[in-house]
């Protein structure tokens, strides 16, 4: 009865943590805010089933866990430090390195860093998005920017109107900047500050990815890789 109890600790504590992911990414999404609740309330589920999944195994696997939960930390401390993550999304690190223990898979070693890795498939998604968005309204018309400038911008922003941005507040900040009658386009690899609207009826702006969003499903693509190994 144990055996078989223990073999289903790692089942119930995967749909716990997948269910929790995609519930935070659905709100993640839809407003680009998730409540705390939505990580305290399955926490308390998972912190005996994770206990129990990794006191059960040897001494040396305590170990393995333990570094792959310092990386995981680490990896959520430094992106929120240096502003290349938000709150929710260092948050969704350390959630995963707590209740995912690694495994011997060269998949499994550190679930995080592969979890990142696939989550890029719903990324480069959304970037191609913005780009057919952008090649349908973008323009440039009046910018001063160099070839450089422009390809991020169609990658990683999108041309809204005021309309627009005032109906999704949340999800745009913008880029562009007017000074005189000069209009440049700011970039930074770090989320940038929230800034009021440049008084133009179309802009540039920065969308605000809904990256707990890719997380989730790059731990539900993760999930069906374990599955089929």
């Amino acid at each position: 009865m144990s055996i078989y109890f223990y073999d289903l600790v790692p089942v119930y504590r995967r749909i716990v943590l997948i269910s929790a992911l995609l519930y935070a990414g659905y709100q993640d999404y839809k407003t680009r805010e998730i409540d705390d609740k939505t990580w305290v309330y399955p926490s308390i589920i998972l912190a005996p089933l994770t206990f129990f999944e990794v006191y059960n195994r040897t001494p040396t696997y305590l170990q393995i866990y333990l570094f792959s939960l310092f990386l995981g930390l680490l990896i959520a401390i430094l992106t929120l430090k240096l502003k290349l993550t938000g709150e929710a999304d260092a948050i969704a690190f350390a959630f995963i390195s707590l209740f995912e223990p690694p495994g011997y898979h060269i998949i499994t070693l550190f679930p995080l860093g592969s979890v990142i890795i696939l989550s890029l498939v719903p990324t480069l998604l959304y970037t191609c998005y913005n780009l057919s968005w952008n090649l349908k309204h973008g323009s440039f018309a009046g910018y001063e920017a160099g070839s450089l400038v422009k390809a991020l911008a169609m990658l990683t922003m999108r041309y809204i109107s005021r309309r627009e941005y005032e109906e999704r507040s949340y999800m745009y900040i913008p880029s562009t900047q007017k000074q005189g009658d000069k209009l440049t386009i700011e970039l930074s690899p770090m989320i940038p500050e929230k800034v009021e609207n440049p008084g133009l009826d179309e802009f540039w702006a920065v969308t605000l990815a809904p990256y707990v969003f890719f997380l989730s499903i790059g731990y539900l693509i993760y999930t069906i890789l374990l599955l089929a190994f």
